[in-house]
């Protein structure tokens, strides 16, 4: 009795460690299963996240037009979140500053040092000669104006500098004439009539050397005025032609969950910050409003306006 009572007692403790290890493995395998399938669709959506990287640049090269070229389209899926598209636009006005719609400065006396990241990008679009050819050029024009405005600064520095000297050498005329006797003083006051007409000769120089820096920051401030147009221009022909894009091929993202959100994240294309850098300009779109202007629900217009759209 005693015996069948031990062995009695074995046997539900036995089926209770069994029913643990299966339940267990049950949850391990649910695990890898969601592991395997969340796998998969980030697998799916890295897949056609490359597809349309292409679909805006083949879309954007289509156009043919000259503001539109060297456009480089990366991507990037935050989980839970959605898919962020980041876009660098050559600006062919100065490389050194990097493209992403940067201009250089109205004066800029120092040339900047290239940064890594400008590096890179010089690199990838050295494929393009015509672009290739564009930054150079910029470079050049860019090296010429540090040029010019460099010899200004040191003609009117030279200047200043002979001015001071016979301001000095006037004094000290001055100071022997009324301590010589009339033979002297007739030769000092020669002296001193030889140096008022090179004042007057400097004074001259002066002034017009300062004509010309003004000319010369006037002629700057209208190409940086007109650079702006351009840049205006560019940035509202690359957003309205990716959007329509998007509008078009957005239902391709067949993996992004339908709550999250399509991105554009324009590099440098906003407004000029105090450390000279410039603000990314970003787009956030639904994913419902995608698929419905991809079904002619809305146009690429309305789509545009309904994203949340910021600068940072």
């Amino acid at each position: 009795m005693n015996i069948l009572t031990k062995t009695q007692g074995v046997v539900p403790f036995t089926a209770k460690k069994l029913l643990s290890a299966l339940a267990m493995s049950a949850c391990l395998m649910t695990v890898s299963v969601a592991a395997a399938d969340g796998a998969g669709r980030y697998d799916n959506l890295s897949k056609q996240l490359a597809i349309m990287n292409n679909i805006f640049t083949s879309s954007l090269q289509a156009q043919n037009d000259e503001k539109l070229r060297g456009t480089k389209v990366d991507s990037i899926y935050l989980a839970g979140q959605g898919v962020v598209f980041t876009v660098n636009s050559v600006n062919s006005f100065m490389w050194r500053q990097g493209f992403n719609f940067v201009m250089p400065d109205i004066v800029a006396p120092v040339a900047p040092v290239p940064s890594a990241s400008a590096e890179s990008d010089f690199k990838y679009f050295s494929n393009d000669e015509n672009i290739v050819i564009q930054i150079e050029s910029a470079q050049e024009e860019h090296e010429q104006h540090q040029d010019h405005y460099r010899d200004l600064r040191d003609q009117q520095r030279d200047l200043a500098h002979q001015l001071r000297d016979l301001e000095r050498e006037s004094k000290d005329l001055a100071y022997q004439y009324s301590n010589v006797d009339k033979e002297e003083k007739t030769a000092l006051k020669s002296e001193q009539k030889k140096l008022e007409r090179q004042k007057v000769a400097l004074t001259k120089n002066q002034k017009a050397l300062a004509k010309r820096s003004k000319q010369f920051q006037v002629q700057q401030q209208k190409q940086q005025v007109q650079r702006q147009k351009q840049r205006s221009e560019q940035f509202a022909l690359l957003t309205s032609s990716l959007v329509e894009t998007l509008c078009t091929y957005g239902n391709s993202l067949k993996a992004l969950p339908r709550n999250e959100h399509v991105s554009l994240l324009f590099k440098s294309a906003g407004d000029k910050t105090a450390r000279s850098g410039y603000k990314d300009q970003i787009y956030v779109f639904n994913k419902k409003d995608i698929a419905a202007c991809a079904n002619d629900s809305i146009t690429s217009s309305k789509l545009s306006s309904k994203a949340i759209h910021y600068q940072f």
